[in-house]
């Protein structure tokens, strides 16, 4: 890398390395591709500082003594603070480890939240990988993780992304079925990714044990044990989500297991998760801890054929839209208990075909209101009016005369436990609600509406006014807030030009080499009037985009609804002669 550096620097060329791109060639140059895991695991314990109880690895070689100096240091300096570099190594980790790398961000959001992880939740993952179960549970406010996997380097690994993202976790490393290093706990939400057609999962050595209560698994089994271990560790009315082979709906070794399962109203959905076909599909096995002894549950949910995994979490919500069936259990309870979701949801298209209608209706309806929405802009006439004002007041100067305030959170903010709601850096990336939880602080900063919320330094991201959703919350590391004198500074104009600085910043490179400087930012002093039309534009264009991102889901339901009775002939489109 750094010949190519080289070269683009005599070429008169942008090179704009990530620091974490540099470490990882750098480790996998020095580091023995078997022991990548540790050597993060090592990293991990050095950034966090960490020296309490949990998983141990073997010490470090002598050799990465350099690489584990170098690592500390590009994270003392990474623009995303120790944790931004720690997770972007952790992501090439995953990347090259087929197990770890199945469950993506995407599908581990979904499965949190289908799970329904809340603020103060106890998680539990018994085979946590690099941990991307674990950290979607935290990115939802769960407050106690707890982390086992067979490969202590991975554990550790999985806690320190963690720790270093602001939340506690709990680690233990072994065989979850053999050597729980949870038995005493129970979790409000079980999430699991297992190891898959292991069948050296201990079928002799766990005869009788007290985690079967559907039933021995069969010694080619071994994702029902690991079921039965996740539904024994969840408190009753707890929630499982598990990603299963997709044999395991259909193989006939597992009908028992299956059947009692769905007599106990234990499962309650099975899924296929995007990107497999046939044999080679994953599936999302959810299920519920009964809170007592009790019949089957009143339906179970199967989804087929969807492209993306919030679609999962559409149909666990409501199993009408397009790819789902709700099927009562008793229609399951035959000789092959068979629970592939292709077998059930296609038969059941011409149940929802009625839909079709209503819901083009509501995308035309929707297209309509849209098109008064975005704002008409247009050219100054005169080009100077486009230019920069270089003689307009920076942020620094406008505080200084009284218009704005400019606030901070304490550096030592905690972020992941408490009772007060926090405002975090990835909440303003992600343009959603206060996330994040935090505690009292001497000197927090807690956002008022009309505040403008926008990053502190590092790479720039989109600010905002803060509105009802965000008050009362407490404003959390990495961002600034600016609160203006509104009968001189509008909010949303001031936003916008923030907006405008950081994207002419990211343009040029500044962000990849220098922090932005938000203070420094200029702010023609336009009138009242003006910076009041601008930012009702801005609104709008805020809006646009919006109703044109529901819009986009609105005509995917759509198009699934359509296309799917097309297939099946249970849609048919309109003739000339019919056509009214």
């Amino acid at each position: 890398m750094a010949e190519v550096e080289q070269w683009c620097l005599r070429n008169g060329k942008p090179f704009r390395a990530d620091p974490a791109e540099r470490l990882w060639q750098r480790i996998r140059a020095t580091v023995d591709g078997v022991r990548t895991a540790e050597f993060l695991a090592h990293a991990g314990l050095l950034l966090t500082r960490y020296d309490g109880v949990g998983p141990r690895v073997p010490g470090p070689d002598a050799h990465w003594a350099k690489l584990l100096c170098a690592t500390v240091e590009a994270a003392e300096a990474d623009p995303d603070g120790a944790g931004g570099l720690y997770a972007r190594l952790c992501d090439r980790l995953a990347s090259a480890q087929g197990r770890s790398a199945a469950v993506d961000a995407a599908t581990a959001a979904a499965v949190a939240e289908i799970a329904g992880i809340g603020p103060g939740m106890r998680v539990l993952d018994p085979a946590c990988g690099s941990g991307p179960l674990l950290r979607a549970a935290a990115e939802r406010g769960a407050e106690v993780l707890w982390a086992q996997d067979l490969d202590p380097a991975l554990t550790v690994v999985c806690r320190s992304r963690l720790l270093l993202a602001g939340t506690a976790c709990e680690a233990a490393a072994g065989d979850a079925l053999r050597e729980d290093g949870f038995a005493d706990r129970e979790a409000d939400a079980v999430l699991c990714d297992p190891p898959f057609r292991d069948r050296d999962w201990g079928h002799d050595e766990l005869e009788g044990d007290g985690r079967w209560s559907y039933g021995h698994p069969p010694r080619g089994e071994g994702e029902l044990a690991w079921v039965q271990h996740c539904l024994a560790r969840v408190r009753r009315g707890g929630t499982v989500v598990v990603r299963m082979p997709a044999a395991a709906a259909g193989r006939a070794s597992g009908r028992r297991v299956r059947a009692a399962l769905l007599a106990g109203g234990a499962l309650r959905m099975v899924a296929e998760l995007p990107g497999g076909d046939g044999p080679s599909t994953a599936h999302l096995w959810v299920l519920r801890r009964p809170r007592n002894q009790g019949g089957a549950a009143d339906r179970i949910v199967f989804v087929h054929g969807v492209k993306a995994p919030d679609q999962i979490v559409h149909a666990w919500m409501d199993p009408a839209v397009g790819g789902a069936a709700a099927v009562a259990p008793a229609e399951l309870m035959d000789a092959a208990v068979d629970l592939r979701p292709a077998v059930h949801v296609a038969p059941r298209a011409r149940d929802r075909a009625e839909g079709y209608p209503a819901l083009r209706a509501e995308l035309v309806a929707a297209l309509t209101a849209l098109a008064d929405l975005p704002p008409e802009l247009h050219a100054p006439s005169d080009a100077a009016e486009a230019e920069p004002d270089s003689s307009a007041p920076t942020i620094t100067e406008l505080a200084a005369s009284g218009i704005v305030e400019i606030h901070q959170a304490p550096l030592g903010t905690p972020a992941g436990h408490g009772p007060l709601p926090l405002l975090t850096h990835r909440d303003l990336r992600d343009r959603r609600p206060p996330g994040g939880r935090t505690r009292n602080v001497p000197g927090g900063v807690v956002v008022r509406p009309g505040d403008v919320v926008a990053a502190s330094g590092g790479h720039p991201l989109h600010p905002r006014v803060a509105g009802t959703d965000d008050a009362g919350a407490v404003l959390g590391p990495r961002l600034v807030l600016i609160r203006t004198d509104p009968d001189r500074l509008d909010p949303g104009y001031l936003a916008g030009v923030l907006e405008g600085a950081a994207a002419s910043a990211e343009r040029t490179g500044a962000s990849g080499t220098l922090r932005f400087d938000l203070r420094r930012t200029r702010v023609p002093m336009i009138t009242p009037e003006l910076q009041r039309a601008r930012a009702a534009a801005r609104r709008r264009l805020d809006a646009t985009e919006d109703r044109v991102a529901a819009l986009a889901d609105l005509g995917r339901r759509l198009a699934e609804l359509g296309r799917l009775g097309l297939s099946t002939g249970t849609l048919l489109p309109r003739t000339t002669e019919e056509a009214p």
